[in-house]
């Protein structure tokens, strides 16, 4: 046997030692545990705080519920659309109009929501029925969807569709850099592929949670904010062919069904080329200060408007306020205010008579 106080011995295990590395270990997990559980805590105080200032509310949106046509939908249902009486008799004409929060119109009564305006002008020559089916944060992609579900559940079709997009098809792809993104994207495609993400589809519901996590959602803002999507991106291009592709898909239909077809590029003061200056002082220096986002929304807009602009139903309204010289916008830079709804509706009635007219 080996002399024990010969230097080469193999010195005794000491009692307890594995006892003791499996307590390091626990106590480095659980300051893991708690700096992830300190993270997340934090991270939702900083969006809550972002969504005060932005949306003056704690969460992003509205209410949304589980729907089998849509993915999701408003839980409050459809916006109520105030038309005024007809002055000329005749059959009425039926217009639906989609799109996402500035076309629903939830921050204003339902008297001056984009529809409501414009079947009023309307209905002083031409006795029509409005329907609002704009949900809050759809893209083209979802708005698709939900003509689909109206189409399914309505037994008279429309004489006219109208939807009216832009800024949520090009905040969703900055946010989430995918042509298809919308609100909630991140959080539905993880917990949808989770289970197959992991070697361990038990894992499935942590996985879920990362993606639904408020870290996450903060690391996305801060990349939409202050990641620049490249002039070489194939990015803008993608979000452009998906717009063209989905609105083509409508005009197919629209005539399938005798119905017209208008696609409104909608305006943002993000995107909006110089003019006589911003009314929106606040806002103005936001936009500077967040020169990144505004290249951004500029990319995809120079992007929308170049894959759409020989299509014979779009209409380019992104300009319409470049030589305002009133408050058009919310200070969000995206929703407007009662008279820029208003100003909006008169910018889009022409083309609205025209497709009427045929």
């Amino acid at each position: 046997m080996p002399d024990p106080q010969s230097p080469n011995a193999i010195p005794p295990r000491r009692p307890g030692t594995l006892f003791r590395s499996l307590g390091v270990i626990w106590r480095v997990l659980r300051l893991l545990a708690l700096a992830v559980i300190m993270l997340e805590i934090s991270c939702c105080v900083v969006i809550t705080v972002m969504n005060y200032a932005i949306y003056g509310q704690s969460r992003e949106g509205s209410r949304i519920v589980y729907d089998s046509y849509t993915l999701y939908t408003s839980a409050e249902g459809l916006r109520e659309t105030t038309p005024a009486p007809a002055t000329k008799p005749g059959a009425k004409r039926v217009i639906w109009f989609l799109g996402g929060s500035t076309m629903r119109g939830d921050s204003t009564d339902a008297a001056h929501t984009l529809p409501s305006i414009i079947c009023r002008e309307l209905s002083k020559d031409i006795p029509c029925v409005c329907l609002n089916l704009g949900v809050n944060s759809f893209n083209t992609l979802q708005e698709v969807q939900q003509l689909q579900k109206a189409q399914l559940e309505r037994e008279r079709w429309p004489d006219l569709i109208v939807f009216l997009d832009g800024a949520n098809d090009a905040s969703y792809a900055i946010l989430a850099r995918n042509a298809n993104a919308h609100e909630g994207y991140a959080r539905i495609k993880g917990y949808v592929e989770s289970y197959w993400s992991t070697p361990f589809g038990v894992l499935k519901p942590l996985i879920a949670a990362a993606y639904a996590s408020f870290t996450w959602e903060l690391y996305s803002r801060l990349t939409y904010a202050l990641a620049e999507v490249g002039a070489d991106s194939p990015l803008p291009g993608q979000v452009g062919q998906a717009m063209r592709s989905r609105y083509d898909y409508v005009n197919r239909i629209s005539h399938g069904t005798n119905a017209r077809f208008l696609a409104f590029l909608q305006p943002v003061a993000w995107q909006e080329a110089p003019g006589k200056g911003i009314p929106e002082d606040g806002l103005a220096r936001r936009m500077k200060l967040l020169s990144v986002m505004r290249t951004n929304f500029s990319r995809m807009y120079e992007a929308m408007q170049a894959s759409l602009s020989d299509r014979p139903y779009f209409v380019n309204l992104r300009n319409v306020f470049v030589d305002r010289d009133f408050t058009a916008y919310e200070p969000d830079g995206i929703h407007n205010t009662d008279q820029g709804r208003e100003a909006l509706a008169q910018a889009m009635l022409p083309a609205i008579r025209q497709a009427l007219a045929h």
